[in-house]
């Protein structure tokens, strides 16, 4: 398994530009697949300049429907399939900038791009390569705060939050967008769709801002499950990242923009 980062939050190579917003391109198997676009079309920019093609992806996996994760699906001129959660295209709106923070494409407009698969349910993509749908979300210290509101102006739970999870020999990578549903809830229901409990790794956004309660219960979590790498992205923050650092060593890697990492 080959992942190559087209966008983070992050970037140290200065051929390469970079936004808020997250694309990872996934090489399994035979096929080719994008988890996410970014919020322009400075992931497939930097494809080209990584010598990537986005055009020839089989795939494309939307972990929700923010504007930093799936604007960038206008600049797709193929049509491969594009799967995700029924509620993506819904309306959200910015609590901190009132604007507009859902996706530039609307349904129809998604339909006739893509081969278009919307799932609750865990969808396997192929042997091994599930997209989880929608999250269950069981434990009492994720999922409790959300950046975005409704049209009728309540919390944005985000309900369309997914991810994908890829099962190997070695175990399951979890593979997440910003995991608004709680990366610990994400990696939890990833194992109830694979009946796999060993995590390899889990790898993107985690969502977490501060070295409070919830960061030092999620690395508590990564120790108690023994999980054996972990990559951070996106929407998890330098202090957040320096800590999970200092407590979990060698197993961390903060990801950046341009760069390729290998797993199982």
């Amino acid at each position: 398994m080959k992942i190559t980062v087209l966008n983070d939050n992050r970037c140290h190579n200065p051929l390469l530009n970079n936004e808020h917003g997250l694309s990872l391109y996934i090489e399994y198997e035979d096929k080719k697949m994008l988890l996410d676009t970014g919020a322009s079309d400075i992931f497939k920019r930097n494809a080209e300049k990584l010598h990537i093609n986005v055009n020839d992806v089989d795939v494309i996996f939307l972990s929700h429907g923010h504007y930093d994760h799936g604007n960038g699906l206008e600049y797709i001129d193929s049509h491969p399939s594009l799967i995700m959660h029924p509620h993506a295209c819904d309306y959200r709106q910015s609590k901190r900038t009132k604007t507009y923070g859902g996706l530039s494409l609307n349904h129809e407009e998604l339909m006739n791009r893509f081969d278009l698969i919307e799932t609750k349910e865990p969808y396997e993509y192929i042997k091994n390569v599930y997209f989880l749908g929608e999250i269950k979300r069981n434990n009492n210290f994720e999922a409790l705060k959300f950046p975005m509101i409704t049209k009728n102006g309540l919390d944005d739970e985000v309900l369309d939050d997914s991810g994908i999870v890829i099962q190997t020999n070695q175990g399951i990578v979890v593979i997440s967008g910003c995991a608004h549903s709680g990366i610990c809830n994400t990696v939890e229901y990833a194992k109830e769709v694979t009946n796999d409990h060993r995590v390899l790794a889990v790898m993107g956004g985690f969502h977490l801002k501060d070295n409070d309660e919830v960061t030092l219960k999620t690395i508590t979590y990564m120790m108690d499950n023994d999980i054996q790498h972990i990559y951070l992205a996106h929407c998890t923050s330098d202090s957040v990242c320096d800590e999970f650092v200092r407590c979990l060593k060698d197993k961390v890697t903060v990801m950046s923009t341009g760069e390729t990492y290998r797993i199982a």
